[in-house]
């Protein structure tokens, strides 16, 4: 290391580490939980079909599968903490622009948040096990919480945010200040460390002897297309039964908070029991939730904290299954950017598809049975990457 890569201050504390990650996780889902409720409003105000406003959340979702492949190719440059703070800048700015006049603007800031999102998705969790090699299920847990707490505060906050600012522009144009947040958060992380990177990068050379990818890489994408599917069309799909956007703009919230516990303890209990049960039960809530709100619509509240159980669930264990399928810590953030990549641009088609669905039926039922089939995917993706490996690589 040269004196231009040596750092000039001390690290900092694990405590302002882990205030980091978590003020920078925080702002990995608003840029689509806290769009949905505003979803009927932005259609009338820009004469939107519903494929067209599908689209708005297909594109971060398109970001996240195309540019996780190439986040490590970023730190062969510069460092991994100096990356996320970059990045986290470019989803504030991108949050801005998201709250622009025209629907051109807003799809240029949607680009922005969504590559910021991406690059952090696969960097923050490598972190995480490099700084935490002790306590990688807490820590996870931690980071999982806070992602996840992001998105029950975006859906909450969305229409109050709409109402005392006067419109949806307003609402989302908020989430800037919370990407500042996270700058501010993640300085001392930066501060502390060398700011170029280490050299060459070993992206995909082993990861694809790994049999246990491909099976992670599916589960991951499966689960993610049926989550951020109902994340975005379930305010719609309740408006257009009767409820009022404030109402349905509640409902998600509850569907986003109560995954809070199951966030933080899954990575926790998947070290203790394995993550195979648990894949078979949060797919099963996932499935009783999506058949509910289909056959007895008038009981949204329960099917959603079934739902929000289900998906609260499945999210940290693809997670914890990218960590512990890796044949070396080496792999990891290799085995992370791969099922992150291509299992982010399968979940890209969900929203697009259930909109699509929706216009050429003209109703719900159609979408719904759709995602009902992805949640058989869901269970049989899981069992496959947790199969036990009866042979080496």
């Amino acid at each position: 290391m040269t004196s231009a890569d040596r750092p000039s201050r001390r690290a900092a504390p694990p405590a302002l580490l882990v205030l980091g990650v978590v003020l920078v996780a925080l702002n990995l889902r608003p840029a689509i939980a806290g769009f949905g409720p505003l979803l009927p409003q932005l259609q009338s105000e820009l004469h939107l079909s519903a494929a067209t406003a599908g689209l708005l959340t297909t594109i971060p979702l398109l970001c996240w599968g195309l540019l996780a492949l190439l986040a490590p190719l970023l730190t062969r440059r510069w460092s991994s903490e100096t990356v996320i703070l970059a990045m986290v800048a470019v989803l504030g700015v991108g949050a801005l622009l998201r709250a622009g006049p025209t629907l051109g603007v807003i799809l240029l800031g949607t680009v922005l948040v969504g590559s910021g999102i991406a690059v952090v998705n696969v960097l923050l969790p490598s972190l995480v096990r490099r700084d935490f090699p002790a306590r990688v299920g807490p820590m996870l847990g931690v980071y999982t919480l806070a992602v996840v707490g992001g998105a029950a505060l975006a859906s909450a906050v969305a229409v109050p945010l709409q109402t005392v600012g006067g419109s949806w522009r307003a609402s989302l144009g908020t989430w800037a200040g919370v990407a500042l947040l996270g700058v501010l958060g993640w300085l001392p992380a930066v501060r502390g460390r060398p700011h170029r990177g280490v050299g060459a990068v070993p992206v995909w050379r082993d990861v694809f002897r790994n049999p246990a990818a491909w099976p992670v890489t599916l589960f991951m994408g499966t689960q993610s297309l049926v989550f951020f599917t109902w994340l975005a069309w379930l305010p719609r799909v309740w408006h257009d039964q009767g409820l009022s956007a404030g109402v349905a703009g509640s409902l998600l919230s509850v569907g986003n908070v109560v995954q809070l516990p199951f966030a933080l303890l899954m990575p926790i209990l998947a070290g203790r029991w394995g993550a195979r049960p648990l894949i078979v039960v949060a797919a099963a809530l996932d499935l009783i939730g999506l058949l509910g709100l289909l056959l007895a619509p008038a009981q949204p509240l329960v099917w959603t904290l079934l739902l929000g159980a289900g998906c609260g669930s499945t999210f940290p264990l693809a997670l914890y299954l990218m960590a512990v399928r890796a044949h070396t810590p080496a792999q990891a953030p290799q085995l992370s950017a791969l099922a992150q990549g291509v299992g982010y641009s399968l979940a890209a088609t969900g929203p697009v598809a259930f909109g699509a669905l929706h216009d050429r039926t003209g109703g719900w039922n159609a979408p719904l049975w759709f995602l009902i089939v992805v949640t058989g995917l869901v269970l049989v993706t899981g069992l496959w990457a947790t199969r036990p490996a009866r042979r080496a690589a």
